[in-house]
């Protein structure tokens, strides 16, 4: 009996053994913490086992938003579960390098392949801040019916009759290809290539000329008070064109039978209507203990494998150049396109000081586009007197 009682004790005793081990094993093991989208965790809860395995880590996600990070980002300081990448729009990065969040990569950015147009959004202050896994921009939809070849040119307009357009006009980021397509700009660019607030172009000739264009094209009956009334307008073909978010596709596609789609087309002939994009990144936090392996991790966050599976889940396009197209499909192709000729928003906050001037004047000179030449010299008259006294 006391042979058989000490057996179970032997075994008891390394049973314990064993889970302790286990248990050092597994405090020793680096642990890589991500704070991540609600879409990006179901991607990434698929792939994550192969950067696991390649580098003998775990990583532990976290869903949490861009504006739960800003908020909840300082509270974590210090604490066991402060985390070493976290998503955030581009449009925050100098708002977090500012409250001294994050730490730049510019030792690995340049070797990443990111669109070359895209690299102002994540440079603050002479340092290039994460890395992008999805971008957002506007490309123009039509109706098939009237456009069977789409739109080569917005000259080619000329030769048909009843062609209108509608656009969410007063807001900034959408009007961009009609003042880049002239020629004009919206915020200068300075000597050392970044944004110069001091240069705001929404005044000038080439400028007025692409919004006098766009007022031309406008459906009068599309005057509008919320955004929603835009989509209505083109679904019930009050418009046959419109310019608005290329991820509205799936939806438009459900209810317009006719839908058509495509990057932006020029409206002279040798200048590239531009869009503005808006970015979705991966940032490395300012007290990562693990930055080396979190630059790591941002290669693999931007491999073919994970961006074929990311865009496969949810048609997300990171404005990056890959070597071989991630997908042969109409979507991915128009986007992709359109990707090529988008700058991103401004990441400064200075940038917020422009959208209310311009969506008064905006709502001002659809009325009276016989005055758009005054009624813009107002509103950058006030942007300049805003940014002038926070630049002080």
């Amino acid at each position: 009996m006391k042979k058989f009682i000490y057996i179970v004790f032997f075994i008891m005793v390394s049973v314990g053994l064993y889970q302790n081990i286990n248990r050092l094993d597994l405090l020793e093991e680096d642990i890589l913490r991500v704070w991540v989208s609600s879409d990006e965790f179901k991607v990434l809860s698929k792939l994550n086992e192969q950067f696991e395995e390649k580098y003998g880590v775990k990583i532990e996600m976290k869903i949490m938003t861009s504006e739960q990070v800003v908020s909840n980002l300082p509270l974590y300081v210090g604490t066991p579960d402060y985390p070493d990448v976290i998503t955030l729009s581009h449009t925050l990065i100098s708002q977090l390098v500012q409250m001294n969040a994050l730490s730049p990569i510019s030792d690995i950015f340049e070797e990443l392949n990111i669109l070359p147009a895209v690299k102002s959004g994540f440079k603050f202050k002479g340092e290039y801040y994460g890395v992008p896994y999805n971008a957002d921009t506007d490309i123009l939809f039509y109706d098939k019916s009237k456009f069977p070849e789409g739109l080569s040119a917005f000259n080619a307009l000329d030769d048909y009759s009843d062609v209108s357009l509608v656009i969410d006009y007063q807001d900034i980021y959408h009007i961009t290809p009609f003042v880049t397509g002239f020629g004009g700009y919206t915020v200068g660019i300075d000597n050392f290539g970044d944004t110069n607030f001091y240069d705001i172009g929404l005044n000038k000739e080439e400028s007025i000329l692409g919004l006098s264009m766009m007022l031309q094209l406008l459906e009068p009956s599309a005057f509008y008070n919320n955004e929603g009334d835009i989509y209505k307008s083109f679904l019930n073909s009050k418009a046959n064109l419109m310019i608005a978010p290329a991820k509205l596709v799936n939806s438009l596609s459900e209810s317009y039978d006719n839908l058509g789609y495509q990057a932006i087309p020029n409206f002279k002939e040798d200048v590239l209507p531009y869009t503005y994009m808006k970015i979705d990144t991966y940032q490395l936090t300012k007290y990562s203990q693990n930055k080396d392996l979190a630059k790591e991790y941002f290669r693999f966050l931007l491999s073919v494998d994970v961006a074929t599976a990311r865009y496969e889940y949810n048609r997300s396009i990171a404005p990056v150049d890959y070597e071989v197209p991630i997908s042969q499909d109409e979507y991915y192709t128009v986007v992709k396109k359109q990707l090529h000729r988008s700058l991103p928003l401004p990441n400064q906050s200075e940038f917020n000081y422009l959208y209310l001037p311009y969506k008064e004047a905006a709502k001002e000179f659809v009325s009276m586009p016989d005055q758009i030449q005054s009624i813009l010299d107002t509103a950058v008259r006030q942007i300049d007197d805003q940014i002038e006294s926070i630049l002080k």
